[in-house]
């Protein structure tokens, strides 16, 4: 398996990535109720999409600590935010609901912002170091 030596650059927006979705995740979870209200979002559906970002939080932040990284992790990590932004595009048009306008918007930009993400992500992966597989088990070890 490829490894990825973890570089400022990647260290950094998985970084920035762990705190955009940390704050998103507690605002979904701390205002469900009244984020429904003016978006036309389900709440029940806000606070699990929510809870679910808590761990997403953790492993971004966790992969940021690292010194070497699994590249496939990363790799995973860019798919699912891509995955990510497709959904809150499918969710903005009606897909999974009726948003309100807010809610449109509030999923544009969640979307807009996940792509950005998640190109830089895919940029800097792309320009870390890569290291031999020698260094086995230690790929997480950091």
């Amino acid at each position: 398996m490829s490894r990825l030596t973890m570089t400022p650059f990647l260290r950094n927006v998985l970084r920035v990535d762990a705190v955009l979705s940390g704050l998103t995740a507690l605002a979904l979870i701390a205002d469900a109720e009244p984020l429904a209200a003016w978006t036309g979002l389900p709440p029940a559906v806000l606070t699990v999409l929510g809870a679910a970002l808590l761990p997403w939080t953790a492993l971004l932040a966790w992969l940021a600590g690292r010194t070497v990284v699994a590249s496939a992790v990363v790799g995973a990590v860019v798919a699912l935010n891509f995955v990510w932004v497709l959904d809150c595009a499918m969710a903005a048009f009606g897909t999974f609901g009726s948003p309100l306008g807010l809610g449109t918007a509030m999923l544009a930009v969640q979307a807009v912002g996940t792509f950005v993400i998640a190109e830089l992500e895919w940029v800097a992966m792309r320009r870390a170091g890569r290291t031999s597989p020698a260094h086995g088990a230690r790929a997480f070890a950091g």
